[in-house]
């Protein structure tokens, strides 16, 4: 009980003082390279850990020295910042000219040896890159989304990624209906505000295909309506919800899946009725991301536990040498999005 207050006392001090949020800035937006974190930060880590029991190996500073100047010299995508691409999309509706061009470039395939051997593949044939820094082989489009797309709608399910308002990439953590009959989706609460229209970064071309409906910025979570234009399903891209809530015990493994780091799987350090620390492999655009037991959600990625985006898990090479990640209780996000009434009220799992 001890070791758990310390960390809830910690991770109350750090969200109010301000964690990392994973959420992605548009293209546009992102304006300085990100970097891995060097050995000293990583060991930084491992102290904080230390200091709560939780023991890790230490870094090889050759490593991390090779890692920085790796991102230094190949950054992936580093020509978005030679050419900055325009906004995807003006005022949340409107396509404007070169939107496609802005949105391809979050779909970015490398063959470059680097990448490849940053994403763990040196054998691979091509890597992807979804999330400007990342060097984890990104996942595809899925063929289900292709088939829906071919009848002018977007398909959403647990881990889709979506487009949100006109400067963020998030992962979409579950979809159903409410009490009403409508169609919803679940993210994270940093994830755009009220009135900020949705696309599926898998299906973009379809266009807007829900708005967020409502935004819980303490318990981060937002609600999204999804449009008559769109599909919904309880899997996506090989992840299946077939159950949501449950309780969550510390040293239970959990696993995501989100459009920055893919699928990823850490124990968990400590659960509340509010959140879990867990060690998942997270980082920007996995914000919202399905916290999964087998098929059962138990939560939403919604950021680091510390306040600076080197901490974050960058690449397969760092192994488990990355700060925690911090995931929202789904029980309690469905709670309070019964109390609140209105869209969401009522949520239950596409059949």
């Amino acid at each position: 009980m001890r070791r758990h207050a310390r960390i809830h006392k910690i991770m109350t001090a750090v969200l109010v003082t301000g964690a990392v949020t994973w959420a992605m800035p548009s293209v546009a937006a992102q304006e300085q390279p990100l970097e891995v974190a060097s050995a000293d930060v990583i060991n930084g880590v491992r102290a904080q850990l230390a200091s709560l029991g939780v023991q890790t190996a230490p870094v090889d500073p050759a490593l991390t020295d090779a890692v920085d100047q790796a991102i230094i010299t190949h950054l992936p995508n580093t020509r978005l910042r030679e050419e900055p691409a325009p906004a995807p999309y003006a005022n949340g509706e409107a396509w404007v000219e070169g939107a496609e061009a802005a949105l391809d470039q979050n779909y970015l395939w490398t063959d470059h040896p680097i990448d490849k051997a940053m994403a763990g593949k040196p054998a691979a044939e091509w890597v992807l890159h979804r999330v400007p820094g990342s060097w984890f082989d990104a996942p595809r489009i899925p063929e289900e989304s292709v088939v829906v797309q071919n009848q002018d709608k977007s398909l959403y399910g647990p881990g889709t990624p979506i487009f949100v308002g006109d400067q963020m990439m998030c992962t979409l953590g579950v979809v159903g209906t409410d009490a009403a009959g409508r169609k919803v989706g679940i993210t994270a609460g940093h994830c755009g505000d009220p009135g900020d229209k949705v696309w599926s970064a898998d299906s973009w071309q379809v266009g807007a295909s829900g708005t967020v409906a409502a935004s819980n910025k303490l318990h981060d979570y937002s609600v999204i309506e999804l449009g008559s234009n769109t599909e919904i399903s309880r899997t996506y891209n090989g992840v299946t919800v077939n159950s949501v809530g449950g309780p969550v015990v510390p040293g239970q493994m959990l696993c995501k899946q989100g459009v920055a780091t893919g699928t990823t799987c850490g124990h968990v350090w400590s659960a509340d009725e509010a959140m879990q620390i867990s060690q998942l492999c997270a980082m920007v655009g996995d914000s919202g991301a399905p916290v999964l037991a087998g098929d059962r959600m138990v939560g939403m990625v919604s950021g680091g536990v510390l306040a600076d985006q080197r901490y974050s898990c960058r690449t397969p090479l760092q192994g488990g040498l990355f700060m925690p990640t911090v995931s929202t209780n789904v029980d309690n996000v469905l709670a309070d999005m019964n109390n609140r009434g209105g869209v969401g009220a009522g949520f239950h799992l596409a059949d």
